[in-house]
């Protein structure tokens, strides 16, 4: 069973103020008590008698006022204790929610076109025809995945587009919401689309940065997002 941080001070505290109800009456008993004993063996009480009871009537407050502050220091010093334990389980609690975030989200440096790199296809819908024939082939091939998987298996086969937002029907670079959400990431090009695709629902390493099957696909994607637009395209 769990207790917060307020329950345990509170079981603190009054382990203490029960500790100390305990123990100062019986320190006031023991000193007068004594005092009370000695004055009945000797008889009547002298005027000495009485200044000595009222010392030790004053010492036995003393000690009850000193046993009082040692119980209040110790409420503060249980009181601090709580509220560093309090305090630690709160970062802690912190820690790992931030840990839990990190892992939910994408490395953007396997998705984000690197520095100095220049794609090899055009996103004005400008490309060779062998380039969109082998960015097909690529869009049904499962072995590009991890868990059998290919780009048609999301989006649909034979002209059959789906699994898009409407912000697929912008040219590229558009916003797309798996880019934003797990990567970051305002706008995409197409091959960082296709990177994205990659590595998150085909759980696979990204492709080569201006290499063939990259650039293929890219190229390939950028006459599907025309023709989901219902614009000319090449395919």
């Amino acid at each position: 069973m769990s207790y917060n941080n307020d329950d345990k001070r509170r079981q603190l505290l009054g382990r203490l103020s029960r500790r100390l109800a305990y123990t100062a009456p019986a320190l006031m008993l023991a000193v007068g008590g004594g005092a009370a004993l000695h004055a009945g063996a000797e008889g009547p009480l002298s005027q000495a008698g009485k200044a000595a009871m009222a010392d030790l009537s004053e010492e036995s407050w003393l000690l009850a006022s000193a046993h009082a502050e040692g119980g209040a220091e110790a409420e503060a010093e249980a009181e601090g204790e709580a509220e560093a334990e309090g305090e630690a389980e709160a970062e802690g609690e912190a820690e790992a929610e931030g840990e839990a975030e990190a892992e939910a989200e994408g490395d953007v440096s396997d998705v984000q076109r690197p520095e100095g790199y220049s794609p090899a296809y055009s996103e004005d819908g400008e490309n060779d025809p062998a380039l969109l024939a082998r960015g097909e082939e690529l869009y049904y091939d499962t072995s590009l995945s991890t868990n059998g998987l290919s780009c048609a298996s999301c989006h649909g086969s034979d002209g059959n587009d789906m699994g898009y937002s409407a912000t697929f029907e912008q040219p590229f670079p558009h916003e797309v919401a798996m880019a934003r959400d797990q990567f970051g990431m305002d706008k995409v090009h197409a091959d960082e689309m296709t990177q994205i695709c990659m590595v998150a629902p085909m759980a696979a390493e990204p492709l080569e940065w201006g290499g063939e099957q990259l650039t293929s696909l890219a190229a390939y994607m950028v006459e599907v997002q025309r023709r989901f637009a219902g614009e000319p395209h090449n395919l």
